[in-house]
């Protein structure tokens, strides 16, 4: 009986995603910008920058916690990971966050968030069609879907 309990948890174990709570292969001494040509320090511009510290630009930051990473099980190649994060901004107010980052490419990185602040919309986004006119950064700031570049 206790061979085909740890069989089956072998099994079930193999049978997903590799989860891990370390650092992504793809942030490992890099840094990513929203715009790569304003690399470097983030505190002189509205460009954020993305490193395995975390997210930061002028007057916000956020630091990573935590990673869970899924990979491919035959390869290893990371194709998303999960990021848990204490944010904060100039008001000395701090929450937490889940931010997904996404590689696109060696070179690109998208990273999604999205905090308390934008419960209701996302309860309008879930509740209405969304205008095609409506640019998620424009209309709800707090949402945030970006394409970070390497530096170089």
């Amino acid at each position: 009986m206790l061979r085909v309990l740890l069989s089956t948890l072998a099994f079930s174990f193999v049978s997903h995603p590799a989860m891990a709570l370390d650092l992504p292969v793809f942030l490992k001494d890099k840094v990513y910008s929203t715009d790569p040509s304003k690399c470097g320090d983030a505190t002189e511009d509205d460009s954020l920058q993305l490193s395995e510290e975390g997210v930061f630009g002028l007057e916000f930051g956020c630091t990573f916690l935590g990673f869970e990473v899924e990979a491919d099980k035959d390869t290893g190649q990371v194709y998303l990971a999960v990021a848990r994060a204490n944010c904060g901004d100039d008001s000395g107010i701090n929450r937490p966050d889940q931010i997904t980052l996404i590689p696109q490419d060696e070179n690109t990185v998208t990273v999604q968030s999205q905090n308390e602040f934008v419960i209701s919309e996302a309860q309008l986004l879930l509740s209405q069609r969304l205008p095609e006119n409506i640019k998620l950064d424009e209309e709800f700031p707090n949402y945030v879907s970006r394409d970070y570049k390497i530096c170089k």
